[in-house]
């Protein structure tokens, strides 16, 4: 039955986000697509759940410890820890963040004619030109170049938590969702409200003493409200954010701190979510030939 293997030379260069926008291309051609995880760690069982949450395949929800064989009429996608020598007999596409490294240049030197081709992720759009030439002369047969977009290089809310080592002090039951802007409250509430209405999935940073910009946050409907400087807020905040879908952290940095603590999360994050397979599918939709890459698998 067709297969498919997404690999990477190193951690971070896009797996999953390819093999969810893949999946959904074949699904759209009429497919029966199996998405599954393949690997050891957190981040093996953490993609495995994202998987099985996509409407467009099936999956089991689980990290496997080896690729499972295709059933009958289904087209089969598996995402390999980076760096995993992949079994033989099994074509493959190399995730490629940026431009190419002698590591990818290897990975596509081992792979030799189960190389179906390579796609770079998060590429400067003024680079593409130069990154598509290093692909090809490094032998890794390009079939797809996607500039950086703002949605697939969001951190979700629990990796803002994380990042900030924040308290959690109300659970939105959000920690998946996406965020693509970080908003630093106004110093006054009535030009705060109309400025946080005008993005749609935000993080909103205010300090611990500014009550009203926490709660002109929660009525914007932020996916976070990170309140800096180390303090609790008035208890009146968290009353009002029961049943409110806004998750509130308590960052020991004050505004400026956050904000640097924050830099590094946009190129550390992982693939969750609906949201992104679905800017996923978006970005390789007319840049990725789907039927051809099909062809390439195992009949």
């Amino acid at each position: 039955m067709p297969a498919l293997l997404v690999v990477s030379s190193k951690p971070l260069a896009g797996k999953s986000t390819l093999a969810a926008g893949i999946a959904r291309g074949f699904a759209e051609d009429g497919a029966r697509v199996r998405l599954e995880r393949v690997g050891a760690g957190d981040a093996a069982a953490q993609d495995a759940k994202t998987f099985a949450t996509l409407p467009f395949a099936s999956a089991s929800g689980q990290a496997l410890a080896r690729p499972p064989r295709a059933a009958a009429g289904e087209t089969l996608i598996v995402e390999l820890d980076a760096g995993t020598a992949p079994p033989a007999g099994v074509p493959a596409v190399i995730a490629v963040r940026g431009a190419p490294d002698e590591a990818d240049r290897a990975l596509a030197e081992s792979l030799r004619d189960r190389l179906a081709g390579s796609i770079a992720v998060a590429v400067d759009p003024a680079s593409v030109e130069a990154v598509a030439r290093q692909l090809t002369d490094g032998g890794l047969r390009p079939l797809a170049i996607l500039p950086e977009d703002l949605v697939l290089a969001a951190p979700s809310v629990g990796e803002i938590g994380a990042t900030l080592n924040a308290k959690v002090l109300y659970d939105g039951e959000n920690a998946d969702e996406v965020v693509e802007d970080v908003v630093i409250a106004p110093v006054y509430a009535d030009p705060a409200r109309p400025h946080f209405h005008r993005f749609d999935s935000k993080a909103i940073l205010a300090p611990f003493n500014k009550t009203d910009l926490h709660l002109a946050a929660l009525e914007a409907r932020a996916a976070c409200l990170v309140i800096t400087g180390g303090r609790d807020p008035s208890p009146y905040v968290i009353d009002r954010a029961q049943h409110e879908p806004t998750t509130i952290l308590l960052s020991s940095h004050d505004t400026p701190g956050t904000v640097n603590a924050l830099a590094e999360v946009w190129t550390a994050n992982r693939f969750r979510g609906g949201r992104k397979a679905e800017a996923a599918y978006a970005a390789l939709r007319g840049r990725l030939d789907f039927a051809s890459l099909a062809r390439k698998l195992n009949p």
